[in-house]
């Protein structure tokens, strides 16, 4: 019978070895996965010959079909067979297309139920033979809605962790790709893949990833891959930089790995994370390497211009208009001073809040009332503002423009970390004009993301690399989109065990 001790407080199943005990067994296991209580857990009694036979699966589980043929075999086994009794014999003649694994405690038996496999239990022998004829719930892999591409693949990752592998494989057939699952959550048992090739990807990292992953120490990770960045990540909550990158995309993912990245993947989520990473990881896009090389290269310089701009803009305008900065020549239209009752600075802090509204209203708006949400609140809310002298245009102008900006990051996280260090450097921005000193308040909302970015790592790599620690050749790879037959290094930044892309011709 089940048997539970007090440790810290909580109660804990001790290990059931298997008996030869049919009745046994199944009283074990229907009292610990609440047979009864719970609708869709089956026991199905039958016999194998001679001998009393049951299987335990979860009904939404596994794959009907699969299981009946499984049975239909196993209804012609012989009273023979059982003479000298083995399951995985008897399995391994009648069912060979089967994936099966014995198993002799009952708590792990019950765990791979919970998982979705099926468990046959036969009297009179020890052991337990678990048959993976798990069907998941799944989707079509798809073209992520973050990541599109004018050209390229169009399969995405999906929820199904399984599906997700055969997509890198089908990319990667290199016997030397490595995934390992491990198992999170007392509750939840989430399964937990951590992907790497052996021979690129450095020990240090795998050793450091697998062992943050061990160390997770919670009942259940629902929320999927965000709760477990967190764990694995150790960031401060107040550090705005993100320091690990999502992709839904293979063909990514695969690239990651011939870098010698390490991925990080859990069941129940379509997202790989990408570790480690620096800042210029996120101004990379597939986009620019299925284009040619010089607008690949100009899509770079557009995107970071499009970031910095998103960072930078409103508040920057709006310290040039405070001191009455006089622009040269016609650039001076830029910085036109605008009497309104309403001062500038709140001016900026409502159409952000405009912006964000806006953005959610979108997000959560139903799929035939987005475009007409879309109309109403970014065109004809705006005209009417403008109109009745309560914002000035170049507010709105400036404010959309930075709106645009967050959205060129190819990674939604860093998209928003500039939304918030732009917020940021505006308060400080407004504070410093109140004091007189607008341009030390602009320098400080500068230079205080700058200072955090310095003392910010992935897993022990600079954030900021390699413009600190400073290296040329591996910036101008990051500012200019290289030739693919021009790569012969791997990244310095994952200290890969292969350094080299090519091999001599023999």
């Amino acid at each position: 019978m089940q048997v539970k001790v007090k440790r810290h407080g909580k109660a804990k199943v001790e290990p059931q070895a298997v008996s030869q005990s049919l009745q046994a067994n199944l009283a074990w296991l229907k009292d610990y996965l609440g047979y009864k209580e719970t609708f869709d857990l089956i026991v199905r009694d039958f016999k194998i010959g001679s001998r009393d036979a049951a299987l335990v699966y979860l009904d939404s589980f596994v794959d009907q079909t699969v299981l009946t043929l499984i049975m239909e075999e196993l209804f012609r086994t012989p009273d023979d067979a059982l003479e000298f009794p083995s399951l995985q014999k008897i399995l391994n003649r009648s069912v060979p297309f089967i994936e099966i694994t014995p198993q002799t405690k009952l708590d792990q038996t019950a765990d791979q139920i919970l998982a979705g496999p099926a468990a046959l239990l036969v009297d009179g022998i020890h052991h337990v033979i678990v048959m993976d004829v798990r069907q998941y719930p799944d989707r079509q892999p798809s073209e992520p809605s973050l990541e599109r591409v004018l050209r390229g693949p169009r399969d995405g990752f999906v929820e199904t962790m399984i599906f997700n592998t055969v997509l890198i494989r089908r990319r990667l057939r290199d016997p030397n790709l490595r995934i390992e699952v491990l198992e999170v959550g007392r509750r939840s048992k989430s399964d937990v893949a951590l992907i790497y090739i052996k021979d690129i990807a450095n020990q240090f990292f795998i050793r450091q990833v697998r062992q943050r992953i061990k160390d997770i120490n919670v009942d259940a990770l629902t929320m999927s891959e965000k709760a477990l960045q967190e764990w694995i990540l150790h960031k401060p909550w107040w550090n705005p930089w993100p320091n690990s990158r999502f992709t839904e995309r293979p063909d990514v993912a695969a690239e990651h790995l011939t870098e010698g990245h390490v991925l990080v993947m859990i069941d129940t989520s379509p997202n790989a994370m990408i570790l480690p990473v620096t800042l210029f990881s996120f101004l990379q896009s597939v986009e620019e390497y299925h284009e040619d090389v010089l607008i690949g290269s100009y899509l770079k310089w557009v995107r970071l211009l499009g970031l910095l701009f998103a960072w930078m803009g409103p508040p920057l305008w709006y310290a040039l208009l405070i001191s009455h900065v006089n622009l040269p020549g016609h650039w001076s239209v830029l910085v036109k001073p605008t009497i309104m009752e309403v001062p500038i600075f709140w001016q900026l802090a409502g159409a952000e809040v405009g912006v964000d509204l806006l953005r959610l209203a979108l997000t959560f708006s139903p799929d035939p009332l987005t475009q007409s949400m879309g109309f109403f609140g970014a065109i004809l809310l705006g005209d009417v503002a403008i109109k009745a002298h309560m914002i000035d245009a170049e507010v709105m102008v400036y404010v959309a423009i930075a709106a645009v900006g967050t959205f060129t990051a190819p990674d939604i996280d860093f998209g928003m970390a500039m939304r918030l260090l732009r917020a940021f450097l505006l308060v400080l921005t407004g504070l410093g004009s109140l004091l007189g000193q607008v341009w030390l308040g602009f320098g400080l909302g500068l230079a205080v993301p700058i200072l955090v970015a310095l003392r910010t790592d992935s897993f022990g790599m600079h954030y900021l690399w390699p413009i600190y620690p400073f290296n040329a050749s591996a910036l101008g790879s990051e500012l200019i989109r290289k030739p693919l037959n021009r790569k012969f290094m791997r990244p310095a930044l994952t200290l890969p065990r292969d350094r080299t892309h090519r091999r001599p011709k023999r």
